[in-house]
């Protein structure tokens, strides 16, 4: 495979250009800084000896979340799905980045700064009014969305990688002619269909149920009559925040942190910065003479470099988001003065300091209260395991639920008349999310009455549990359920006689009859379809549905169960399309390849995975496995 790979970087360069514009530049624009969530920062991801962490995860979210206030405004509403629905999306990017990532490692796939030189070089974003590359508009771009020059240029050669590991080897995906001619033949055929629609619930019945008939739906479906076991439990349930409420912390380990962490607590010095860049050093040593003798920045840039004055101004710049060998200079200068020329990737650069806005820093008195809200919930996480394993030895000992409680300081909650399908009574309604789940329902099946359970790790904390009354399942009433019985029969009554009369209309047509003469017969509105090609549809039938009465062969009846709704399609006429065009045949084929392609991209993908040991942390973002 490293061989073919090999042969096609030689020809890449040119598809590069028009593939990977807009690959990655979307995010770019308008995402706000990020500062780091404090805490351990655990691997989410790990693909073999790679992985992602918590942090990087929370800070790709941060940069959606802003990119969604920039676009829908800083009210717009990011709920619970919303959010897990975002983290979800960034972990399968991030999972693919690292398997593609640790597949180009070991396969030796790298991508030279020539490559990605080209590849900036030809982006519409980065040039000027006369079409050439504008490292003014880059830098602008990039100070506004809050990225370093190093962090654009990695995601390009991530991006060069995966096309050179997936993109190109399913490059010669083909589509034969005599396929796509037929496929389209196939895709701009029209048929008209006759159907009518037999709906069980506008059936109606002449009778009313018998008192012998409700007797004996009692006993053949009593299974649903049965009033199921309830349980009446005690339960103390231990939260993160309780145990962050007991947890004491010492000033050493609140200034040691912040001092660890002091990044996080500083806003860094920002600089007003113009910039002058060249492709030669020949160029930059001239504008720089020219600055010694005196002469205005704006009036050299604009004869040596060819810059206008808006082409110059950088904007507002930290430290962290210049050049590496730029930054200290700069950094080091008084306002007015300037610094290069210094050599980079992109060039010869000259930048002129014309204002200076001071960082700030908070104090530790004034971080006190957030560091230890973030350590106690930190330290939290170790300690929940701790206090753990000590309710389950006062268990062990005998114990009441009430001296547990007592010693931990929380409430003892209570719910009644719990069902195995999670159904309440009554429940404490600040734990409503809770006693329905899983963990909650099944220890309260799992211990007798009068038992204490070990203690259970639920998503809302440590939960002990007291089953304090069982009542058995047991048969309802007739009298109770006869409401419930008459609307079984009911639905039963009208699926039976719509059932007859689709076996009526179905025999009749397969004997030949007319659709009209078998719906007029019965007493059935009978309708009649426009021209439609497979890829439309009516009366909201599901495109598996369409493709199977297209395949019905002309005068043939086809019985559809469409949500309850029975209809009975006949295929009337057939109307081949005689005008099919290049273009059609082309669009055809583009979607095919497409669909073809999407298929091996992620059969290529998963398959690099399978050489390594891939796991997901999902409940460290707060989802679930």
């Amino acid at each position: 495979m490293m061989e073919f790979f090999r042969k096609m970087q030689n020809s890449w360069f040119a598809k590069s250009i028009l593939i990977l514009t807009g690959l990655s530049f979307v995010s770019l624009f308008g995402v706000a800084g990020y500062m780091g969530s404090a805490g351990k920062n655990r691997p989410v991801i790990k693909v073999d000896d790679y992985h992602v962490t918590q942090g990087e995860i929370s800070h790709q979210f941060d940069q959606e979340l802003q990119l969604a206030k920039n676009l829908f405004g800083d009210n717009v509403d990011i709920n619970d799905n919303i959010r897990n629905s975002m983290l979800h999306g960034i972990v399968q990017k991030e999972l693919l980045n690292t398997i593609i990532k640790k597949t180009a490692d070991d396969q030796n796939v790298s991508v030279g700064d020539d490559l990605v030189r080209k590849v900036i070089f030809s982006q519409a974003d980065f040039m000027d009014a006369n079409g050439n590359f504008s490292r003014e508009k880059l830098n602008r771009i990039l100070a506004a969305s809050g990225w370093t020059e190093q962090k654009y240029v990695d995601t390009i050669k991530l991006d060069i990688t995966k096309q050179i590991l997936v993109q190109n080897p399913i490059d010669n995906v083909n589509v034969p002619k005599v396929l796509s001619d037929n496929l389209t033949k196939a895709a701009k055929q029209k048929k008209v269909f006759k159907y009518i629609k037999i709906d069980p619930d506008k059936v109606k019945i002449d009778r009313k149920i018998s008192q012998d008939e409700i007797e004996q739906y009692y006993q053949d479906f009593n299974a649903e009559f049965i009033e199921p076991e309830q349980r009446d439990v005690d339960f103390i349930l231990l939260s993160p925040a309780d145990i962050a409420n007991n947890i004491q912390l010492s000033d050493e380990e609140i200034e040691a942190y912040y001092q660890e962490n002091l990044s996080h607590f500083e806003v860094p010095e920002t600089r007003e910065i113009l910039q002058m860049s060249f492709d030669n050093q020949e160029a930059a040593d001239k504008a720089a003479q020219e600055l010694k003798d005196g002469k205005d920045f704006y009036a050299v840039a604009k004869d040596v470099a060819g810059q206008s004055k808006e082409d110059t101004q950088l904007g507002y710049a930290s430290k962290d988001m210049l050049i590496a060998d730029m930054a200290d200079a700069v950094f080091g200068l008084n306002k007015g003065e300037y610094a290069g020329p210094v050599k980079s990737e992109m060039g010869w650069h000259i930048m002129k300091v014309i204002n200076i806005k001071s960082g700030s820093k908070t104090s530790l008195a004034q971080a006190r209260k957030q560091i230890t809200e973030d350590l106690k919930k930190e330290k939290s996480y170790d300690e929940a395991y701790n206090i753990s394993s000590n309710i389950e030895d006062q268990i062990g000992a005998g114990q009441s639920l009430e001296d547990i409680a007592k010693g931990m300081n929380v409430r003892i909650y209570s719910a009644k008349g719990l069902t195995e399908d999670g159904k309440v009574r009554v429940q404490p309604q600040k734990y409503a999310n809770l006693v329905p789940t899983t963990d909650f329902v099944d220890t309260a099946f799992s211990y007798n009455s009068g038992e204490l359970s070990q203690v259970v790790e639920t998503d809302d904390g440590f939960m002990v549990m007291r089953v304090v009354k069982v009542v058995d399942a047991h048969p309802k009433d007739i009298a109770d359920v006869r409401g419930e019985i008459e609307k079984l029969w009911e639905a039963n009554e009208k699926t039976a006689i719509s059932q007859e009369i689709v076996n009526d209309v179905m025999h009749d047509l397969e004997n030949g009859d007319r659709l009209e003469d078998v719906a007029s017969r019965f007493q059935l509105a009978h309708h009649t379809t426009k021209p439609l090609t497979r890829s439309e549809k009516f009366e909201g039938l599901a495109p598996q549905y369409m493709y199977e009465l297209f395949q019905e062969p002309k005068n043939s009846a086809k019985l559809i169960d469409n949500k309850g709704v029975q209809i009975i399609a006949v295929n009337t006429q057939i109307i081949p399309e005689n005008n099919i065009s290049e273009n059609d045949i082309n669009n055809v084929k583009r979607s095919t390849r497409l669909d073809l392609s999407q298929d091996l991209a992620k059969t290529l993908v998963e398959d690099y995975g399978s050489d390594y040991d891939v796991r997901v942390k999902y409940r460290l973002l707060g989802l679930e496995d």
